[in-house]
């Protein structure tokens, strides 16, 4: 018998990254407009903007696409303030549609390999990410589907990750039964280990310092 008959993986930074980079891509969009800062500042901004939005007073608050599209609204708000007003709005809708379109991201070497191996195991596989309504049809592009059961995003969840109604919702969504039967796997401690470990979910943390880490992190499933 199988150890968990769920194992979910994260998304950006698990399973796929943007290339180029987030924060080159959002210094590309600041520079029209003066930008005359490095992308390691940008880079800072954003990692303060996405902790402030996703793990700071609202964590905790509902939501769904259009509470994800005004989140993400504010963290380029944040990210490049260099953008001036009458230019913020077409701004932000041809960088949210630069992270829509499946050309902007690729998947990490080791993902088709273990998704294959898991697959052929038995195992039921799903991706559950802080996302919108962009991530599925990225997933399907990337040639994921095939080693795919489930597609959970937070807007459609209704909450997001860490809080543990997103893992009891998550549950509820894949018909599992028993907390301890399903493993998530993710990249970002709080939101991948700390909280699902809490709602009674197995974990791993990820840390992508070789080019097989996922692999060796599961190759005893």
């Amino acid at each position: 018998m199988l150890e968990f008959d769920w194992i979910v993986f994260d998304s950006t930074g698990t399973l796929m990254r943007p290339e180029p980079d987030a924060a080159s891509v959002y210094h590309q969009f600041g520079s029209q407009f003066g930008l005359n800062v490095g992308v390691d500042v940008v880079s800072q901004r954003l990692k303060s903007a996405m902790v402030k939005h996703f793990l700071g007073e609202n964590a905790n608050a509902p939501t769904d696409d259009e509470v994800e599209y005004r989140r993400w609204r504010q963290i380029v708000a944040d990210t490049l303030p260099e953008i001036p007003a009458d230019s913020f709005e077409s701004t932000f809708r041809a960088l949210w549609q630069t992270f829509a379109e499946p050309e902007s991201w690729t998947l990490f070497d080791d993902v088709v390999p273990t998704l294959s191996r898991l697959k052929q195991r038995g195992y039921s596989v799903a991706v559950a990410s802080n996302f919108d309504e962009r991530l599925p049809p990225i997933v399907r592009a990337l040639g994921l589907e095939t080693y795919v059961d489930q597609i959970l995003i937070s807007s459609e969840l209704g909450f997001s990750k860490p809080n543990l109604q997103f893992y009891q919702t998550a549950m509820n969504k894949l018909g599992a039964v028993h907390p301890d039967r399903v493993l998530m796997i993710g990249d970002t401690f709080v939101g991948d280990v700390q909280a699902p470990q809490q709602f009674g979910w197995h974990a791993r943390h990820l840390v992508r310092d070789c080019p097989d880490a996922m692999s060796q992190l599961t190759e005893d499933l």
